[in-house]
C-alpha cells in the first residue's frame, strides 16, 4: 500500500513538470540542436533544405578580419563591463544596509532604473553624447578640453556605450541587499564585539557572506557581455567602422543583412560554445576555491 502511494506521488510529481520540460526541450534545446544543423548544410529558408556543406561554413567565418573584430569588440565590451560597472551595485547595497533611515526610500530609488526601457535610456544617452549641443561637450568645455565625437569616434564609442552602466542600480542592487539582510545577526554581533565594524566588517564580514550570489551575478554578468546585441546595436548600430560590433551584433547582420543562415548558425554556435566554456571555467575556478 506504502509503495503505490509512493508511486502515485511520484506520478503525480512527473506529471506537474511535463508539461515544463516539454516546453523546455521545444523552445530551448530544439533551437540549439536546429542551428547546429543548419550551420552544416548551405541552408536555404525557402525549400527549408539545403546542401550538406560539413565545415564550410565554420571556415568561411574562420578567414574574415570582420569575425575577428568582432570577437575583439565583445571582450572589451566584457572587460569595461566588469571593470566599470559590475562592482557598483556591490557597493550600493553595502551603502544601503548601513544606512539607518530612509532605506525603504532608497530601495525605490535603486529599482527606478529597471523601469526605465532601455530604448528611453539609450535616447537619452545619444543626446548627451552629441557631438553638437550634447551635455558631455558642454561639460568638458568648462575645463578647456576640446569637444568629442564620442560615439563617432572608434576610440570611445565603447566607453561611451559602458558608460551609463555607472550609475548602477537594479535588480542586482535587490539581491546584494537581501543576501546581506541574511547574514546571521549572531555573526554580526560577535563581530562588533571584537571590534571589527566599519571597513573591516565589510570586508571580513559581509563580502565573504555574499560571496555566492556575487559569483552567480559574476557569471551572469560574463554570460550577457559575450552575448550583447542590442545597446550596442541602438548606440551605433556596431558603428563607426564596425567598432562597436560586437558578436551578437555580428551574427544579427550575417542573418538579415547577408542572409546567410548557415554562416550566421555556425557563428551562434561558437559563440554559445564560448559561453559554456567561459561559464566552465568559472564553475570550476568556484568550486577551486571553496576546497
Amino acid at each position: 500500500m506504502l509503495k503505490k502511494f509512493q508511486m502515485r506521488n511520484n506520478l503525480h510529481g512527473w506529471l506537474i513538470l511535463s508539461l515544463p520540460i516539454v516546453f523546455t526541450l521545444w523552445l530551448k534545446y530544439y533551437p540549439i540542436l536546429r542551428a547546429v544543423c543548419i550551420s552544416l548544410v548551405n541552408y536555404s529558408p525557402i525549400n527549408d533544405t539545403g546542401e550538406f556543406v560539413g565545415w564550410k561554413n565554420y571556415t568561411n567565418i574562420m578567414s574574415e578580419n570582420y569575425y575577428w573584430q568582432a570577437w575583439k569588440n565583445t571582450f572589451v565590451f566584457l572587460l569595461l563591463q566588469i571593470t566599470m560597472t559590475f562592482f557598483i551595485p556591490i557597493i550600493q547595497a553595502i551603502a544601503l544596509s548601513e544606512l539607518k533611515k530612509f532605506k525603504n526610500f532608497m530601495s525605490t530609488i535603486y529599482i527606478l532604473p529597471v523601469l526605465i526601457p532601455t530604448t528611453i535610456n539609450v535616447i537619452i544617452w545619444r543626446w548627451i553624447w552629441h557631438p553638437d549641443y550634447g551635455v558631455a561637450n558642454s561639460l568638458i568645455k568648462i575645463f578647456g578640453v576640446e569637444p568629442q565625437k564620442w560615439l563617432s569616434d572608434p576610440n570611445l564609442v565603447k566607453f561611451c556605450i559602458i558608460v551609463p552602466g555607472i550609475i548602477g542600480g537594479g535588480i542586482g542592487v535587490l539581491l546584494y541587499y537581501s543576501a546581506i539582510q541574511n547574514i546571521p545577526k549572531d555573526i554580526l554581533e560577535s563581530a562588533s564585539l571584537d571590534g571589527c565594524i566599519g571597513w573591516r566588517k565589510i570586508f571580513h564580514i559581509t563580502i565573504p557572506n555574499i560571496r555566492f550570489i556575487i559569483f552567480i551575478q559574476f557569471v551572469i554578468a560574463v554570460a550577457s557581455s559575450i552575448q550583447l546585441l542590442d545597446v550596442p546595436y541602438l548606440f551605433a548600430s556596431g558603428g563607426p567602422s564596425g567598432a562597436s560590433t560586437t558578436q551578437g551584433i555580428y551574427i544579427y547582420n550575417v542573418f538579415n543583412q547577408e542572409m546567410n543562415y548557415g554562416k550566421g548558425s555556425a557563428a551562434s554556435v561558437v559563440l554559445m560554445l564560448v559561453a559554456i566554456l567561459l561559464t566552465t571555467i568559472q564553475m570550476k575556478f568556484e568550486k577551486t576555491e571553496r576546497l
